[in-house]
């Protein structure tokens, strides 16, 4: 129990307390007056602290990203949230408030991950929603007793809350006060994620009616919800969402993905005054989703889903993250053309960034992957982990140049010239992530990110009678069915595993000479540029002609032959029927039959 002294001339008149919300100390983040108009709003864990304190008691906010800190200050009691990012900044407060003799309560998703390192630098910890346990807080620290650590057993109701204090907010500093939570969690449990487990792998809804009254008291025409996943339970937003049409709001929020399979949802959405939605699309990559356990995400939906919410008059803030597993020097380009092609307004990057309390920091710890831990560093813009097969230093640049190139006027451009209204909006947006974009530093693509951009692509057949299938069971089982169950195209993936120098070639699909030409062409360019070593996979072939298979091992036999101890060819002439030694001999100088992975475990 930390006993703390309260100040005799404390004791018989109001406690007064003084709640913090900290800055980042990084100055990537930090924005100017007008960034923080444009694209902050408020935040409701210290206003509804607030709201939840007695009247007896004095309760005043301080949001050190509008305003500063007077550490000179006569209060009882220092109350302090924060997530990973504010950590260090927030034991800095605390530890100038502590020196003065005022105890300091920190609560937030980072002590709640680690509450013995919070504990090391405060006087109080509260573990999860403090809600519970603020009115205990609050009794304890009026009588200079404060417990080491406060944790509320189970999670707080989401009927009959208080509405928090908007009025202890610095007016005119935001975007918009006008902030409500309808729901708390989400249904999902995305690996990377600290909500999943700061609110119990739970989802909990308000009352529609409470929320409704909430929002009629909001002075202001533009309302942000807070909620994680506002569409978290399909069945309550459509009723939330009809009501809510007579007030005639304009909202914003954030919301999964799934509202675009869901048209009836996605039309009360609008209708009922959705402005714009943060989606969290969070990758292009299949592999990288399954992994991250958001395979809920279908990438093949991903243009469609964007046009149907466009479709709507919803502006899209997109949240993408680089550094996965999965993701090479390519995903920066990629990610930013196709940005660009689906008229996403307000793309986000984000770096890949381990935070406590989630299964992936668990897993980067189990690895040995973390860097370090200097808590201000974990912003979601720097590199404090290592990526799979990446160097450190080259996913932090592609970071910097999709930042950049995104918000460069020509993309913007491209990304907001299309039907819709409020262009003036959506431009204002822009320019205000631009500012903080062009605060990056300036970086460039390496020549093996542009050369995996141009390579991965599709090659169309053109020889279709001269293809047979191969002996992989799946594609001799179609190729009894008919000529027309054919794949028309032949699809490259590359993979470059920047760790082990290699470039893994991956081919699917239909293999004919005209395809195997243009294949050929793509790969002798990359080969004079990159002098990595190369793995070209035929795994996925599903059918091919032996005029390719001649084209690409008989004629270029020379170009191979340089290419020794470069190029590695995976699962070929086991497919072939009938192979001929002759062609056989002319494989097997570059063939292995090992499995290669592009993704293998790091030393």
């Amino acid at each position: 129990m930390a006993w703390l002294r309260i100040p005799p001339q404390r004791k018989d008149r109001t406690l007064k307390i003084r709640l913090i919300d900290p800055a980042s100390e990084e100055s990537l983040l930090r924005h100017s007056r007008r960034e923080l108009k444009t694209l902050w709003f408020a935040h409701l864990s210290l206003t509804t602290l607030a709201a939840l304190t007695p009247e007896e008691m004095e309760v005043a906010i301080t949001d050190e990203n509008v305003e500063p800190i007077d550490f000179e200050e006569d209060v009882d009691l220092v109350g302090i949230t924060g997530m990973t990012i504010h950590a260090q900044r927030a034991y800095e407060i605390a530890q100038a408030f502590r020196h003065r003799g005022i105890p300091v309560v920190m609560g937030g998703p980072h002590a709640s991950a680690l509450p013995e390192e919070a504990k090391a630098n405060v006087d109080a910890v509260v573990i999860g929603e403090a809600e519970n346990v603020w009115k205990n807080v609050l009794t304890d620290a009026k009588k200079g007793r404060l417990e080491p650590f406060y944790r509320e057993g189970g999670f707080c109701s989401m009927k009959s809350r208080v509405h928090p204090r908007l009025d202890l907010l610095k007016k005119g500093a935001y975007l918009t006060t006008s902030c409500v939570q309808t729901s708390r969690g989400c249904p999902f449990s995305c690996d990377f994620c600290y909500v999943t487990q700061f609110f119990g792998n739970t989802y909990r809804c308000r009352p529609v009616d409470e929320v409704l009254n909430e929002v009629k008291g909001l002075k202001e025409d533009l309302i942000v919800f807070v909620d994680d996943n506002i569409t978290g339970n399909p069945r309550y937003a459509k009723e939330l969402f009809t009501k809510l049409t007579p007030l005639k709001k304009q909202w914003a929020g954030q919301s999964s993905l799934t509202i675009a399979r869901d048209s009836e949802l996605l039309k009360l959405a609008a209708k009922s005054g959705c402005v714009s939605l943060f989606l969290g699309l969070e990758s292009l990559s299949s592999q990288n989703l399954r992994a991250a356990r958001k395979s809920f995400n279908k990438v093949n939906e991903y243009e469609d889903s964007l046009k149907k919410i466009h479709d709507h008059g919803i502006m899209v803030l997109a949240g993408l993250i680089f550094g996965f597993d999965h993701d090479d020097e390519g995903v920066f380009e990629r990610t930013v053309r196709f940005c660009e092609k689906t008229k996403i307004e307000a793309p986000c990057f984000f770096i890949l960034t381990p935070l406590p309390g989630t299964p992936f920091y668990d897993r980067m710890k189990a690895e040995g992957r973390i860097l370090h831990k200097s808590w201000k560093k974990y912003t979601g813009a720097e590199v404090v982990f290592r990526p799979k097969l990446m160097a450190e230093e080259t996913l932090q640049n592609g970071f910097n140049w999709a930042s950049r190139e995104t918000y460069s006027f020509r993309s913007i451009i491209k990304r907001l010239v299309h039907p819709q209204q409020r262009f003036f909006t959506r431009m204002a947006t822009n320019l205000a992530f631009r500012e903080v974009a062009r605060r990056k530093p300036k970086s460039h693509l390496t020549r093996t990110a542009r050369m995996i951009h141009r390579l991965n692509t599709s090659f169309s057949i053109r020889e279709k009678h001269t293809l047979i299938p191969t002996l992989s069971r799946s594609a001799f089982e179609k190729g009894q069915m008919a000529v027309r169950g054919i794949t028309e195209v032949l699809n490259v993936h590359v993979t470059h595993n920047e760790r082990l120098n290699t470039l893994f070639v991956r081919l699917e699909g239909s293999l004919d000479r005209k395809a195997a030409e243009e294949f050929i062409n793509r790969i002798k360019e990359t080969t004079e540029w990159i002098q990595d070593k190369l793995v070209i996979d035929f795994t996925g072939i599903e059918f091919f002609s032996m005029k390719a298979i001649h084209l690409m091992f008989v004629e270029n036999y020379n170009k191979l032959r340089q290419l020794r101890g470069r190029l590695q060819i995976i699962n070929l002439s086991a497919q072939i029927p009938d192979i001929t030694e002759s062609l056989k001999r002319y494989i097997s100088e570059i063939e292995v039959f090992d499995e290669i992975s592009p993704t293998p475990q790091i030393p």
